[in-house]
């Protein structure tokens, strides 16, 4: 008679732990009985069953060309999932509190000034100093001697125009020319009220009677080129004047 062998595998709940596994004698005697209350057509011989593997403590398996065996199996996977730790990090809000100042529009008005140009008029003034000497330095108004003389004549005869005329405003002294001196001097007068020439003539007719730093002729004073004499005008030209001046000059180097 031929015989058989099988080799069956059992498998059990991979989760489950080797403890709770059955023994190996129960799972040998669980098949004989499951042999023994079951009718087959095959004949099985219960003393032919041995376990080849299993994962618990057994003796070495025992090796029957005409057994059944049964071959149990059991594995076990243990998955162990990584732990994640989320941090959640809460910033602080911020609150921004802006402030519009309002606009404040200062306007200026500056004051108008108006500005009044004086209209005035120039006088030419001449008149001789008798008995005076004339250097050339006299000539350049930029010699010492130029300077010293016009200085002489304004320190003397400023005050007394500005006593005489409130619508005074300037003198300058022009040149000084030969003939013993001849003194050429510009008045500036405000036009509305200027005085008139023979009133400029009697400043200086005082002042020959207080004045001694310097000589006044006052038979030889004229105005514009106009010569005046006892508040009257004549007119006469320069070149005349001049041409009186120097006849006058020469006959005084005569005597």
């Amino acid at each position: 008679m031929n015989s058989t062998e099988a080799e069956v595998g059992l498998e059990f709940n991979k989760t489950t732990p080797a403890e709770n596994l059955p023994e190996n004698e129960d799972v040998q005697q669980t098949l004989v009985d499951a042999i023994n209350s079951t009718t087959f057509n095959v004949t099985f011989i219960p003393s032919t069953i041995s376990l080849i593997k299993t994962p618990l403590a057994t003796s070495a398996p025992t090796t029957n060309t005409t057994a059944t065996t049964a071959t149990m199996t059991t594995t076990t996977t243990t998955t162990t999932k990584p732990t994640t730790t989320t941090t959640t990090t809460t910033k602080p809000t911020t609150t921004t509190t802006t402030t519009t100042k309002p606009t404040t529009t200062t306007t200026t008005t500056k004051p108008t000034t108006t500005t009044t140009v004086e209209s005035t008029v120039t006088k030419r003034l001449t008149f001789r100093s008798a008995g005076e000497t004339f250097t050339t330095e006299l000539l350049d108004p930029k010699s010492t001697a130029f300077i010293n003389r016009a200085d002489l004549l304004k320190t003397h005869l400023v005050p007394l125009f500005q006593a005489a005329f409130s619508s005074y405003r300037n003198f300058i002294v022009i040149s000084f020319s030969n003939g013993s001196i001849i003194n050429n001097i510009d008045l500036e007068f405000e036009t509305a009220s200027q005085p008139n020439n023979a009133q400029i003539r009697d400043v200086l007719v005082k002042a020959n009677s207080t004045v001694t730093a310097f000589n006044i002729d006052i038979t030889s004073i004229f105005v514009d080129g106009a010569q005046t004499s006892s508040g009257t005008s004549h007119t006469i030209s320069l070149i005349t004047a001049f041409s009186l001046i120097l006849l006058s000059w020469l006959l005084s180097t005569q005597q």
